[in-house]
């Protein structure tokens, strides 16, 4: 049940990318929570941790894809901004596919997507508009996802923590390597 749960969760988040750009606030939502949850199933003896890591890495970049051409259609005054964080995570995507060191991703962190949510709820949510709204908050805003975004990737990839297991006391069961 958990290969075809895991199989289902991944062609779920194939389709749900490319319906950013009909859909923006549900499939963006929908995609994070995914990715959120996609690990967990594949540690139920679906695949290896390094399997996963390469499948997931891929997927994600799926997303950024049509979160990044979203921006660029829909928020203009951040398209730089977005851009050079994109292509700084798509050299670190790079860099991990052809030297498999998941090391790679404390400098080249995911700061694209979290930099993302930020001008895209700021945006589309008329409560959350003040962050960008005030430069002050705004800046604020964006250091504390980076240094959230900092540790999360040293959690994840240096450390090789996982909160299930290391925070909740779960257990994780990966195929062996």
């Amino acid at each position: 049940m958990a290969k075809f749960l895991y199989g289902f969760i991944l062609f779920l988040r194939f389709i749900f990318a490319p319906l950013i750009l009909v859909w923006p606030i549900p499939m963006v939502i929908l995609s994070f929570f995914l990715d959120v949850i996609d690990g967990d199933l594949a540690a139920c003896k679906v695949t290896t941790k390094e399997t996963y890591q390469n499948i997931d890495k891929g997927f994600d970049y799926w997303v950024y894809i049509f979160e990044m051409a979203y921006a660029w259609i829909h928020f203009p005054t951040f398209r730089i901004l977005l851009l050079v964080l994109f292509a700084w995570r798509t050299v670190g995507t790079i860099i991990f596919y052809f030297h498999q060191k998941r090391e790679m991703f404390l400098l080249f962190g995911n700061y694209f997507e979290n930099v993302f949510f930020v001008i895209f709820f700021g945006k589309m949510i008329p409560g959350l508009k003040f962050i960008l709204a005030d430069k002050v908050v705004y800046y604020w805003t964006l250091a504390a996802v980076t240094a959230e975004k900092i540790f999360q990737e040293w959690f994840i990839h240096i450390a090789k923590l996982s909160v299930m297991e290391n925070v909740l006391g779960g257990k994780k069961h990966w195929l062996p390597s």
